[in-house]
């Protein structure tokens, strides 16, 4: 069901075990791109590679008023070895790859990228103007399917599963599950990428049946409005890193202060492989980063043509 559908409001389940923090801290900012502005808070110097496994990284792009045409967009650039994805809150913007694929996201959309044996392309372009606000996260991708033959999962807002698992309390499934809905991108490693969007003094507890013992790593970002995740008090720019139970069965509460609280929220099953990672490639070695950036100079690096994925059910090269 997407967004257009109603869903039932689930009552308050019980309290779950609660998860340890492990780590607090405000993400920085820094410039991409072609000079646009993002905060940081996976990918940085406040956290190791093998803290965050399998997540590469996360930037947070506005809410940033653009004229139209102004917004740079990030152009023409290559990755290999990783899933990179762009979920779009607000604002419009093309992207294309150096094989003919194009496509629009549009507000609400998210576009899921498996780089894998690689991709060069432009995005974020042609923005008519307003708000531009959206949220760029890489997963990385186990050593047997780094060099896959590319895919896109673009995926339209209205077929993006998003409901109400608690009274004020909005959950947009991007990946993975939550409360029993299931989203509709497919993965090739484990995660759940949730978007929560809770109004003034709600409360929320996400875990148990919902967050599989594998998926051992958590971190939930704050950006917008403040409130307290697991206990621990939080406003925006805030990174909240937590540490599971032996064998999972625990949960983290969400909770919302007087001006509301907005946080995505990211769990994972670690890869627990060699990180090797530079620019726009992450791989298991040294010598493999070499490699690929000698085939982007002599464009080998593109081998096979993405998929492009169709949510009506239909597979298109």
């Amino acid at each position: 069901r997407g967004q257009g559908e109603q869903w039932p409001t689930l009552s308050a389940p019980s309290p779950l075990p609660a998860m340890r923090l492990i780590k607090k801290f405000k993400a920085h900012s820094q410039k991409e791109g072609a000079g646009f502005i993002v905060r940081r808070p996976i990918g940085g110097a406040h956290l190791l590679d093998s803290v965050a496994d399998p997540f590469l990284l996360l930037d947070e792009l506005g809410p940033v008023e653009y004229a139209k045409g102004e917004f740079p967009g990030a152009p023409w650039h290559p990755h290999r070895g990783f899933d990179t994805v762009m979920y779009l809150k607000e604002g419009e913007g093309a992207h294309r790859d150096s094989m003919g694929n194009s496509g629009v996201l549009r507000a609400g959309d998210c576009q899921w990228m498996t780089a894998a044996s690689g991709i060069v392309h432009d995005e974020g372009r042609d923005h008519p103007g307003g708000t531009l606000h959206g949220f760029q996260c890489w997963v990385n991708l186990p050593a047997k399917h780094k060099m896959d033959p590319p895919k896109y999962q673009d995926v339209p807002s209205n077929v993006i599963p998003t409901f109400e698992p608690s009274p004020g309390v909005s959950a947009k499934v991007i990946a993975g599950t939550c409360a029993g809905v299931d989203a509709v991108v497919q993965t090739l490693v484990p995660i759940q990428y949730i978007d929560f969007v809770l109004e003034p003094k709600s409360t929320f507890e996400h875990g148990g049946e919902s967050l599989a013992a594998e998926l051992e790593t958590i971190i939930v970002y704050v950006y917008s409005g403040s409130g307290a995740v697991g206990g621990t008090e939080a406003s925006s720019g805030d990174t909240i890193v937590l540490g599971r139970n032996e064998g999972g069965g625990d949960g983290v509460i969400l909770e919302s202060g007087a001006e509301g609280m907005s946080a995505l929220f990211l769990a994972g099953k670690p890869l627990r492989e060699p990180i090797s990672r530079h620019g726009p490639f992450v791989m298991n070695t040294r010598e493999e980063i070499m490699q690929a950036f000698m085939d982007y100079q002599n464009g080998t690096l593109v081998r096979h043509k993405g998929t492009m994925v169709d949510f009506e059910g239909k597979d298109e090269l």
